[in-house]
């Protein structure tokens, strides 16, 4: 286990009577199919995991050309791969039919999506899910008038969406990690991409007041660590040390908010601290 890991597993306390619920939507950074983030934060926060229903190659934004939607509602777990259906809005419908059929309902929800929003596959020369800043606009919709065709039109109905199930449930949404891809240079993964899917995410977090995570700055995955741990996909190491930074951040904006009991009122800023000593943290710039 990483030094990361370690104080994560040390600094989190049980809390008294029933674990609280915990669900994550994403895409393969997330997903068990491939680096299973999501569910290693689920076990450092020692909650009680009502799914993962992130899915490899998931795109925030449906599918679409130009106005046509391309995407169709689905309750199938999408295989690891760059398809129609593989989509956020998809896993939320997933999660909340896990609701329906369990009784239980999620406490914290964390969504981590974008990476292969403006991705193109080999049989296209345009992608199906473009990546187009219409934030401004998306902000001034009512919820029925949401297309889901853009990240931050897809990103704000699944936010909405689970909060008029769940409205007790907080919600924390990530921006991407930085990667290492020159072959997909400047497509899905290069630096200028990512950070644009950044402000989108950051700017619909706020909108919708809910928690946003700094993945891409405040991880520590910056571009030069992902070249030779993972590129893309974070490796073991790596991976465990980026769930210890989620869930110290999920820790600490709860104990802020006075809506977790922890013995220590410092713990949480305690493991962040430790994660970033740890990790020999540098804020990268854009």
């Amino acid at each position: 286990m990483t030094a990361a890991g370690k104080e994560t597993r040390k600094e989190i306390k049980k809390e008294k009577g029933p674990r609280k619920v915990y669900a994550c939507l994403g895409d393969s950074i997330t997903s068990e199919q491939v680096t299973g983030i999501g569910t290693r934060v689920c076990r450092k926060l020692q909650m009680e995991l009502l799914g993962n229903f992130a899915c490899g190659w998931a795109s925030g934004s449906d599918w679409h050309r130009g106005d046509e939607t391309l995407t169709t509602e689905s309750l199938c777990e999408q295989p690891n791969c760059f398809a129609p259906e593989n989509v956020l809005s998809n896993q939320v419908r997933r999660l909340l039919r896990r609701i329906e059929e369990t009784g239980r309902v999620p406490d914290i929800v964390y969504i981590a999506v974008s990476a292969n929003d403006g991705a193109i596959d080999w049989c296209r020369d345009e992608s199906p899910v473009p990546l187009h800043d219409d934030t401004q606009q998306v902000c001034t919709q009512r919820y029925q008038e949401l297309t889901r065709r853009s990240l931050a039109s897809a990103l704000r109905w699944a936010i909405e969406t689970i909060r008029r199930r769940c409205p007790e449930a907080e919600i924390y949404a990530a921006s991407p990690l930085q990667a290492y891809s020159p072959e997909h240079e400047p497509g899905a993964f290069s630096g200028r991409a990512l950070w644009h899917k950044r402000e989108i995410i950051r700017k619909i977090c706020s909108f919708c007041g809910v928690h946003f995570i700094d993945s891409y700055y405040e991880s520590g995955f910056t571009r030069e660590i992902a070249k030779e741990h993972g590129q893309v996909h974070p490796d073991e190491e790596w991976a465990e040390k980026i769930a210890a930074y989620v869930a110290g951040v999920i820790t600490d904006k709860r104990n802020r908010n006075n809506s977790w009991n922890l013995t220590d009122t410092g713990q949480a800023v305690k493991m962040i601290a430790g994660f970033k000593k740890n990790n020999k943290f540098v804020e990268n710039s854009k």
